[in-house]
C-alpha cells in the first residue's frame, strides 16, 4: 500500500527511504530532516497515508518551516486552517 520499487515510500522522489527510516527521521532526526520528510508528505503523499505518520498539529506547528511550493502551501493553509501572511 504504501511502498514503491525495493521497500521504498512512493512519496520520496529523490531518495529511497523506508517507513522503518521515515518513522525514525520524525521522531528522532535532525530538525531538517524532519521538515523534508513532512513536506515529502504533503507534497506527495495521499491523504491517508499522510496521517499515519503526522498528526495535523504536528504539520502545524512546523508549517511555515516546510518546503512548499506557494500554491500547495496555501491549499494546506486553508485545510489546517492556518493563517498565512499576505505578500
Amino acid at each position: 500500500m504504501y511502498e514503491g520499487g525495493a521497500g521504498s515510500l512512493y512519496f520520496f522522489p529523490t531518495e529511497k527511504v523506508t517507513d522503518e527510516q521515515a518513522r525514525r527521521f520524525l521522531r528522532e532526526g535532525p530538525p531538517q530532516k524532519r521538515l523534508w520528510v513532512i513536506s515529502c508528505l504533503l507534497r506527495y503523499a495521499q491523504w491517508n497515508d499522510i496521517w499515519t505518520y503526522v498528526s495535523r498539529e504536528e504539520v502545524r506547528e512546523c508549517f511555515g518551516e516546510l518546503d512548499l511550493p506557494p500554491n500547495l502551501r496555501a491549499a494546506w493553509g486553508r485545510m489546517l486552517k492556518i493563517e498565512t501572511p499576505v505578500g
